[in-house]
């Protein structure tokens, strides 16, 4: 995954994400383009 040294300009277009839903299934970020989108990383064991 690549590393941002800055967050994005607020109003700029959101860098490049895929991860794996609750089921097991990738999603992209760019799928959801025009709808709501809540981001929780949650830190299991270790």
């Amino acid at each position: 995954m690549e590393s941002l040294s800055s967050p994005p300009p607020v109003g700029a277009p959101a860098p490049p994400l895929d991860l794996p839903d609750l089921d097991g299934q990738h999603v992209r970020l760019e799928d959801l383009r025009g709808r709501p989108v809540l981001l929780s990383f949650l830190r299991h064991g270790g």
